[in-house]
């Protein structure tokens, strides 16, 4: 027997038709991943697009033009990166509201990661600044799991991937110093924002390990290799600047080249908050 469409509530008919083209909750997770993706995207052009301004200014012309370039380097591959992992969350979107809702059903986690959540990292290689330049690219892996109110975000051993900022050797700089500055931006596929580990080096063997977070990175970098007094940690424009825990190196070796170990977890701190989907 057929249904008599004209003696049910129109409402209901609405009601129905509603819930078949509702999107799922994995499908509405997705479709943000896919957003903030994009976001990073114009963020990192619009970082691309102040650095190559040349309106950073500093006292050593010749080592901010030098920082300059390199940033703009790193920047590059940032955002080259950032356009590839963006179109892949964008694929996802697509597809995942294309398949059967059996599929949509999977409710996904979603963990909030604040600002200043830390990260272990083990480098793949030794980075140096006699091999590595400014733009490359450098992978590594977790050292340890990364957990958020008891939730495993991601586990010792995910993949990892970096850029360095800055390679120059101890003494190539025109006060004498040198810096070779990695970071980190992405894990487990996810982009992410995170500060700056840069190696500070004189040519007589000096080695501090500082990090350097936020959108002033650069700034901070000029601010302590400009300066050709060498008080490294004058005021730096209210960029955040510390000396990285457990990795400064006491002078005595008049070698110039400056070298990050893989031997020892590299440590980074989110600069920005990140939302992170998880599948099960």
């Amino acid at each position: 027997m057929r249904p008599n469409w004209s003696i049910i509530p129109v409402a209901l008919i609405l009601a129905g038709t509603l819930a078949c083209n509702r999107k799922s909750e994995a499908v509405l997770q997705a479709e943000e991943a896919a957003k903030a993706a994009e976001a990073k995207v114009t963020q990192l052009e619009q970082q691309l697009a102040e650095a190559k301004s040349g309106k950073t200014t500093g006292e050593d012309a010749e080592t901010v033009q030098h920082l300059t370039r390199s940033q703009v380097k790193a920047l590059e591959r940032q955002v080259s990166d950032a356009k590839k992992r963006a179109e892949v969350k964008k694929q996802e979107a697509i597809t995942l509201a294309q398949a059967p809702a059996a599929s949509q059903a999977i409710k996904p986690m979603v963990v909030d990661l604040p600002i200043g959540t830390k990260l272990e990292v083990s480098l793949a290689r030794e980075l140096a600044t006699d091999k590595d330049q400014a733009g490359d690219a450098w992978e590594g892996s977790l050292a340890s799991d990364l957990l958020q109110n008891s939730k495993l975000v991601w586990s010792a051993g995910s993949p990892v991937r970096g850029v360095v900022t800055q390679s120059a050797a101890a003494g190539r700089l025109s006060n004498g110093q040198g810096a070779l500055g990695i970071r980190l931006t992405e894990v487990a596929g996810v982009g992410i924002d995170a500060d700056t580990h840069v190696v500070v080096a004189t040519a007589k063997g000096e080695r501090n390990a500082k990090y350097i977070g936020g959108g002033a990175a650069l700034g901070a970098l000029i601010g302590i290799l400009s300066d050709k007094k060498n008080k490294n940690d004058h005021a730096l424009g209210g960029a955040a600047l510390g000396a990285a825990a457990g990795t400064a190196v006491a002078a005595g070796t008049a070698d110039t080249v400056i070298r990050i170990p893989s031997g020892k977890p590299v440590s980074f701190s989110l600069t920005a908050a990140e939302r992170v989907t998880l599948r099960k």
